[in-house]
């Protein structure tokens, strides 16, 4: 029997920028998704919480915005022997009992479970907090232990994370490698970077298909069944995430670091097309485990009653605005991602292919949510996540900081150094995106980085910038991103 109050099923499309997809003009080819959007509602302007995964889920999970939450506010470069665990474990972004929306959910009687292929959305980091039942892919338990890698990569991640040992190393072979002509020393340096770069892409599973999202399903399948206690199911799958299987396209090697085209030491214009099209094929497959996701949860009887809610965490760069993946400035790109509702009775979706075009936050689906805990009527709960009146996404720097002490160190010595440690230095701006109807705004903080205001009605590429013609619309966005 179902129950009185729906389910609901948060899948998390991690990485998923919105114009891929066909609900919002894109071109790539996602039968169960786009069918979904067809008979669901689509939010044409929805936008992250912020410009990459940590900050985005504590963001939705404890319903506020980024800049309220300190600990994600933290300049995690200049803060580096802090932050320099790759997969940022040892960072705990919520604390143990905080009251999130999984907690509330349980507390308004309902079973609350987490599914994750993300080593951000766990409980190392505290992002899992208040969740009944976790589970995580074993790609996860590899990548946050380091215990299963092999040596090549097992002794390296080790190192980074040991900070005495890491920083004495690099000053070890920085005195070391004085002896060496300048010319010499970045050569060896750009070598090194790159079989790093291919060891790790080896290692953690660039070239595979499935991020997890398979083991996911079948677990999904063996656990969940419909019940008279309502369900909070949430589902975060990687596919969408870099590195992509780009052997799938072409069967030379495509180097995906990014600061090695952020820095301008590889031209992008050569490999964009190949990681653009490993992306799409990543998507094509994640379309196919959603379907089975949804025929599972419909042979359970999780579907007799229930909303299903398809979002983005945030979206990715491909050199738009001269900016690659994502933690990056919060441009269309980065921070437009899909939200999709899917209102589900008796196993069949409920046809309202509606579209709302008011740019809305998913921070607000904390609310939304929690509503239908309440009870709220379907109707009631989309016009909750589109109740505030701005939208706001915020980039608090970058998080790649494992280098930042050695490129410190040989940057005046080595050309690739200096320039990988400028690009990082310049996108580790903090910077605030503020939406009102038709209008961005982008506000940075320490004033290197001109303010810029956009008409995305007539200019959705983002490159005119009118903030001087209309200095009385920036001026009270202004004003709104700094108290929102």
């Amino acid at each position: 029997m179902a129950a009185e109050r729906p389910n609901v099923v948060f899948v998390m499309l991690d990485t998923a920028r919105a114009d891929y997809f066909w609900a919002y003009g894109g071109s790539v080819h996602l039968p169960s998704i786009d069918a979904m959007s067809a008979r669901g509602t689509v939010f044409e302007n929805a936008v992250a919480p912020a410009t990459y995964t940590a900050p985005s889920h504590v963001s939705i999970f404890l319903g506020r915005r980024v800049g309220l939450v300190r600990r994600l506010m933290e300049d995690k470069m200049k803060n580096y022997d802090k932050n320099i665990d790759p997969f940022l474990v040892k960072s705990r972004l919520i604390q143990k009992g905080e009251l999130t929306l999984a907690r509330k959910l349980s507390y308004l009687g309902y079973g609350t479970s987490l599914f994750s292929n993300n080593p951000l959305v766990t409980e190392y980091t505290g992002v899992a907090e208040g969740f009944s039942f976790l589970s995580y892919t074993n790609n996860i338990a590899i990548m946050s232990k380091h215990k299963m890698n092999r040596n090549v990569v097992r002794t390296p991640l080790r190192m980074v994370g040991n900070d005495m040992l890491r920083n004495r190393l690099i000053e070890l072979a920085t005195v070391i490698s004085r002896a060496m002509p300048e010319k010499s020393l970045d050569s060896l340096y750009l070598r090194l970077r790159g079989k790093l770069n291919r060891a790790y892409a080896e290692e953690s599973d660039f070239y595979s298909i499935d991020l997890g999202a398979r083991d996911t399903n079948r677990l999904i399948g063996r656990r969940v069944k419909g019940t008279d206690v309502p369900q909070f199911i949430f589902i975060n799958y990687m596919e969408a995430h870099e590195g992509y299987p780009t052997n799938m396209v072409t069967s030379r090697y495509v180097e995906q670091d990014k600061w090695l085209y952020l820095s301008g030491i590889i031209n992008p214009e050569r490999e964009m097309d190949v990681i653009k099209d490993a992306c799409r094929l990543r998507l094509e497959y994640l379309d196919t485990q959603v379907g089975k996701l949804i025929g599972t949860l419909k042979d359970r009887g999780m579907l007799d009653n229930a909303i299903v809610i398809f979002a983005g965490d945030h979206g990715q760069g491909f050199m738009e605005h001269g900016q690659m993946y994502h933690s990056a400035f919060p441009y269309e790109e980065i921070v437009k991602v899909p939200l999709i509702f899917a209102r589900f009775e008796d196993g069949k979706q409920v046809r309202y292919g509606n579209r709302i075009e008011k740019p809305v936050s998913l921070t607000s689906l904390h609310g939304a949510i929690e509503e239908i805990a309440y009870g709220k009527r379907y109707e009631e709960v989309l016009s909750r996540v589109s109740a505030p009146r701005y939208a706001i996404a915020e980039h608090t720097g970058i998080t790649e900081v494992w280098d930042t002490h050695l490129l410190r160190l040989i940057r005046g010595r080595s050309r690739h150094a200096d320039s990988i440690y400028r690009a990082k230095v310049r996108l580790n701006t903090f910077a605030t995106a503020v939406f009102d109807g038709k209008y961005k705004l982008i506000h940075y903080r320490n004033g290197r980085e001109r303010d810029a205001l956009f008409d995305l009605e007539r200019d959705s590429g983002e490159r005119e910038n009118i903030i001087g013609q209309r200095r009385d619309i920036a001026l009270n966005m202004l004003r709104a991103g700094m108290v929102a």
